[in-house]
């Protein structure tokens, strides 16, 4: 029998908090796309003077692996599992139920932001478990809400003008000295450096400490100010990409200031072309260390 795709939920726990107490009504995201990946740490089994053994074949050195994946659109409302996108919670885990499967001790590894017009802003976020679910088999579940909340539909309403668009969007930037007025498209990435920590009598990692933080935004548009040269460019001014919904005029507390470079930043990157029939196309790439 398949599990179809409207019984495999997807929730985003309280940051610091265990599987135990994810809220179906909070951690809801309206995901688009969830996947997992197991690996175990292994190596072949050989020894000198002895041949394979056929059931003891590998040995394992390390700590199973469970890489997790989720695509998500942005609907206000629906956001409060995003927390740990905000920067006093960068450092910290949060738990994941997937359908019925529960991930505890979740760190992000990257986020990327994609913005195009008429089309709805696209979040992904990548994550290493540390207490992945094993041992079950995949299995669904519907939303039931706890405690249960009488009138409630199986589940969360979507509603289309609560979602973030890119025509809904805004670029601030005040006088920028790199950017054209025109901007096509915005691509954001946010990677997270971390290194396990192990301890004695226990083949896990109890936690994930951060290494560091470093993001960068793509635009495209229709020029650049000024070429960059060996070091690149300064940027002058700050510049926010405001995500909202349709009518543009709230910002979505959540991610509020997941998009944001303030001046000295860098403008590291720089490309454009040009084609019959067609205005001119550049892209510009900006970067920051913030830890």
């Amino acid at each position: 029998m398949s599990l179809p795709y409207s019984e495999f939920p997807v929730y985003i726990g309280q940051v610091g908090v265990g599987t135990t107490l994810i809220s179906e009504m909070k951690g809801y995201i309206p995901a688009t796309q969830a996947s997992v990946n197991y690996n175990t740490n292994h190596s072949p089994k050989r020894k000198q003077g002895k041949t394979i053994v056929h059931d003891d074949q590998f040995v394992f050195n390390g700590a199973l692996t469970a890489d997790i994946s989720v695509d998500c659109i942005l609907h206000t409302g629906m956001l409060s599992g995003l927390k740990f996108l905000e920067d006093a919670n960068q450092d910290n885990f949060v738990s994941i139920q997937l359908g019925s499967g529960f991930y505890g001790k979740c760190y992000a590894t990257d986020v990327s932001v994609d913005v195009s017009p008429f089309a709805p802003v696209t979040l992904k976020a990548n994550f290493v478990s540390l207490e992945p679910a094993v041992g079950g088999t995949i299995s669904g579940r519907v939303f039931r809400p706890n405690p249960p909340i009488p009138l409630l539909p199986s589940a969360p309403h979507l509603d289309s003008d609560a979602v973030a668009y890119g025509h809904t969007c805004s670029v601030v930037c005040g006088d920028a000295n790199i950017l054209n007025k025109t901007q096509s498209q915005i691509s954001f990435k946010r990677n997270y450096s971390r290194t396990p920590v192990y301890g004695i009598g226990s083949i896990n990692a109890s936690e994930m400490l951060l290494d560091g933080v470093e993001e960068e935004i793509s635009i495209n548009s229709t020029g650049l100010q000024n070429l960059i040269d060996f070091s690149g460019d300064v940027l002058k001014n700050n510049l926010i990409v405001n995500l909202c919904g349709i009518g543009g005029t709230t910002v979505m507390s959540e991610t509020a200031d997941l998009i944001n470079f303030p001046h000295g930043s860098r403008l590291l990157a720089e490309s454009f072309s040009t084609q019959g029939g067609e205005t001119l196309a550049t892209s510009a790439t900006i970067k920051q260390v913030k830890l």
